[in-house]
């Protein structure tokens, strides 16, 4: 917990420090320490992206990131003590009990940041990417060694910045420090619905009661929480009218993070339609940075796997040799491999579609209660939002939510994809039920002191999942009061094998085909490139004399 709260403090004083310099750039002047930190993540994301195109995310970069730090906060020493009496003053006037539970739910992101990760993901690339990215940067044709690491994120490009990988081995925890951000946010939030009674605030500040569920996901890199944390700041935003190039910005970031988000940009849209006359002086800076990032998103895309649009991949790159094959990404974006996660694969064209409706909501464990509860909101929403919520903004954010469903159903419709729109949607819902300020105080202290049996307590979630990773809890033990969990939960014996003129490290044992954990790179198991091999007739080769040089992947024939 210790070394864990040394980071994120030195996460903070950066973050903080480039979202000045941010704000200055497009004359944002309503900042707050919240807002500010996203914005300087966004920044620091941007600025690593750059870099990663020429080389690793390391002490190097470190070194000029904390150089342009000191520059941009001795230039702007007056901004920091802004911020920081303003956030002094608002944490003085919360009342004791906000300041103990904040305390306290703060306490539990460190410890459970200190526990080790059992997300899926974590174990097949996020681990990977993210060594990839301080120890070569972006990597030509780096998914035809492994597929998912063409899915590389902005949030893994972010993490790679602040996992420090030159000074120690198990800092993963910016998911831990973004929940953080959030958690300040909610608690401040609901200090203000008890001194204005805005609703609005109130269903923001209702947020603690989700952290059973959303605390599952802070000991590992997953993009999905920042989508999660950073979306529902924005809906927040959006419905206050507040900045412009605020709003456009984090969404901006939000999709860098994660494609599926792209649905986000519906509101700023919205809002240029709505206040053009107030808002066109903004549009040409935040039209630049637009651009921008949409080239850098395209630019790392193609680097990694030779598609510019990627996941979309009806465009490649012409002339180059570093394109992942047709034939695989065919098979991987097919229409039943999106859909294995809830479907035994090769059975979808088999069924009726009232069977796979019935897999999908009653089969499917965890992802079930959520897909039932995501319908329930669907329904009830239009009812809410009418009888209760009677506001244009509230409605605009139904539409996206819907926009986001329908394109997830004709792609791959995991709840992690759609599950912040849930979320929002049943805090409009609480917001109704929960209006007493003690049983607030006592539902959010209820549900702290659950998340606390999770993180000290064994308990097993067999019955609610099939994934072995996620049938039991990660615990916290007293060692991990200063020295936090490895970065994988397995572990793993690799054996250095060779194919052609690639050796490569492959775990000994694995109990799923895209296991690589936190193997010496380059990484992948002997079982993935043998089916690719066998079904495809394609394995992966150096391009040059270096790692840094890249992959293609080499057509083989059946009697190789």
């Amino acid at each position: 917990m210790v070394l864990i709260l040394l980071s994120w403090l030195y996460t903070f004083f950066t973050s903080l420090t480039f979202g000045i310099g941010f704000s200055k750039l497009f004359r944002i002047s309503s900042i707050d320490f919240v807002i500010t930190s996203i914005l300087g993540l966004f920044s620091i994301t941007i600025v690593a992206s750059i870099w990663a195109v020429f080389g690793p995310i390391n002490i190097a970069f470190h070194s000029v990131l904390l150089l342009f730090t000191l520059l941009i906060g001795f230039w702007n020493k007056e901004l920091y003590l802004v911020i920081f009496q303003k956030t002094k003053s608002i944490f003085i006037a919360f009342p004791l009990t906000i300041k103990i539970l904040l305390l306290f739910s703060s306490l539990l992101l460190l410890a459970q940041s200190a526990t080790s990760p059992f997300i899926i993901d974590n174990e097949t690339y996020y681990i990977q990417t993210i060594k990839w990215l301080n120890e070569y940067g972006f990597v030509p044709g780096l998914a035809n060694l492994h597929l998912f690491l063409g899915q590389t994120s902005g949030w893994h490009i972010t993490q790679s910045v602040f996992s420090f990988s030159f000074l120690y081995d198990r800092f993963n925890d910016l998911n831990g420090f973004c929940l953080l951000i959030g958690n300040y946010w909610a608690f401040e939030k609901l200090h203000s619905y008890f001194e204005t009674k805005n609703k609005m605030n109130l269903v923001f500040g209702l947020l603690p009661l989700t952290y059973v569920f959303l605390f599952q996901f802070v000991n590992a890199p997953s993009p999905d929480v920042p989508v999660y944390i950073f979306g529902l700041i924005l809906f927040w935003l959006y419905l206050e009218n507040e900045n412009y190039a605020i709003i456009t910005s984090i969404a901006l970031f939000l999709v860098f993070i994660k494609i599926t988000a792209v649905v986000l940009l519906i509101l700023p849209i919205l809002l240029v339609i709505k206040n053009y006359d107030v808002i066109k002086k903004q549009l040409f800076k935040i039209g630049l940075l637009s651009v921008f990032v949409l080239a850098l998103w395209i630019i790392k895309n193609t680097i990694l796997t030779g598609y510019p649009l990627f996941p979309i991949t009806y465009i490649s790159l012409p002339n180059s040799n570093y394109n992942v094959p047709r034939a695989i990404i065919d098979f991987f974006f097919s229409y039943e491999m999106m859909h294995s996660f809830y479907i035994p694969f090769g059975s979808m064209k088999n069924l009726p579609l009232t069977d796979i409706l019935l897999y999908y909501f009653f089969n499917n464990g965890i992802d079930s209660i959520i897909g039932i509860t995501t319908l329930i909101m669907v329904i009830v929403s239009p009812i809410l939002i009418y009888k209760r919520y009677p506001r244009r903004t509230i409605w605009n954010i139904y539409f996206v939510f819907l926009t986001l469903l329908i394109l997830l159903t004709f792609s791959s419709p995991q709840y992690r994809f759609y599950v912040y729109f849930t979320i929002f949607f049943g805090l409009l819902l609480l917001a109704l039920v929960f209006t007493n300020r003690k049983i607030i105080l006592i539902s959010i202290g209820l549900s702290l002191a659950l998340v606390a049996l999770l993180i000290f307590i064994p308990i097993s979630f067999a019955r609610l999942t099939n994934n072995t990773s996620l049938a039991s809890n990660s615990t916290f033990s007293i060692k991990n009061m200063l020295i936090p969990e490895p970065n994988t939960k397995r572990t793993q014996k690799y054996i250095l094998l060779p194919k052609e003129n690639l050796d490569y490290y492959s775990p000994t044992h694995y109990p799923f085909f895209w296991i690589t954990g936190n193997g010496d790179l380059p990484c992948v198991s002997a079982e993935q490139l043998e089916y690719f091999e066998t079904n495809f007739h394609f394995i992966p080769q150096l391009r040059g004399a270096s790692l840094k040089d890249g992959f293609y992947a080499k057509k083989v024939t059946t009697n190789d």
